[in-house]
């Protein structure tokens, strides 16, 4: 389930700028397609802080609550993509970068349990417990160094 559609990409930029952030020939006309790819991304980034504690992409279906929660941070991260990959500006503007290191900074918090999702129940979490053991090896004895020449 997608936490943001091309259509709330295109009210949150405005349509002239949806148009010029989308369109990869003249930055005139809107490309779906283009607005649909930077949406994908900005989700598949906000999934790789997700996905530390909770299965991904997070089911919106059985959360409803964590909708607009979502949808705001995957929209600042979309913004800041669809400036960086348009072909028509040279550098996003400083508002936009930081809304987006803003989102980038609670989707970390997120990731490290600093920020607590607003759910009526925790999301599914991750299939693997972080607390699981994990093997670890001392430091060899002797290196390829060491034996050199015996």
């Amino acid at each position: 389930m997608a936490y943001v559609t091309t259509e709330q990409l295109s009210q949150r930029l405005g349509a002239t700028l949806y148009a010029r952030l989308t369109d990869r020939v003249n930055g005139t006309t809107a490309n779906p397609a283009v607005a649909q790819q930077i949406i994908a991304e900005a989700e598949a980034e906000a999934n790789s802080y997700l996905a530390r504690r909770f299965q991904t992409p997070i089911d919106l279906a059985a959360h409803p609550e964590l909708a607009d929660v979502l949808r705001l941070r995957v929209l600042d991260l979309a913004e800041y993509a669809a400036w960086k990959s348009s072909p028509f500006v040279s550098d996003p503007p400083e508002r936009v970068e930081a809304v987006y290191a803003a989102a980038v900074r609670w989707f970390s918090e997120l990731a490290a349990g600093g920020v607590v999702l607003p759910a009526d129940r925790p999301p599914a979490a991750q299939m693997l417990d972080p607390q699981t053991p994990r093997y670890t090896a001392t430091p060899r004895v002797f290196t390829a160094e060491e034996l050199e020449g015996l």
